[in-house]
């Protein structure tokens, strides 16, 4: 078994995937979403949007608040994934810098190829720290509870 910060398990379901039953490419970065968002969410973090402490409040309260944005995805596909697979997505790696977090995920067809290490898709994933504010949105350190 492959070691993991983080996985969860994610039915693919028919709108996940193209007309031949695949899981669309761009889908891999949603699952890759959720299993970030469940992560953030089994650390006490639950909202999108957080104060500078790091605590996290109610999603429509953006203004004056960090949040976290994707601004670079680097994905290899190594199999297929397809309509009924129970997938496990992982955060298996972190790297915490000033103002961004670098998360290396993996997604895995089943159990067994989690298991096994047989990944079917890799992304490592830069998210930026930002805060919207009245200068609009722009970098800003990590807040405390995520150093």
């Amino acid at each position: 078994m492959t070691c993991s910060i983080f996985y969860a398990n994610y039915k693919v379901y028919i709108n996940h995937t193209d007309a031949g039953g695949i899981v669309y490419h761009a889908n891999h970065l949603t699952f890759f979403e959720n299993c970030r968002r469940d992560w953030l969410t089994s650390l006490g973090f639950d909202g999108y949007f957080f104060d500078t402490d790091g605590m996290a409040t109610s999603t429509n309260g953006q203004h004056g608040k960090v949040h976290f944005v994707v601004s670079r995805a680097d994905l290899s596909y190594k199999l297929p994934l397809f309509v009924d697979d129970v997938l496990v997505v992982t955060v298996t790696d972190m790297i915490k810098k000033s103002a961004s977090l670098i998360l290396t995920q993996h997604i895995y067809r089943n159990k067994d190829d989690f298991q096994n290490g047989k990944m079917a898709s890799t992304g490592i994933i830069t998210l930026a720290c930002v805060i919207n504010d009245k200068n609009g949105i722009r970098p800003h350190r990590l807040p405390p509870a995520f150093r």
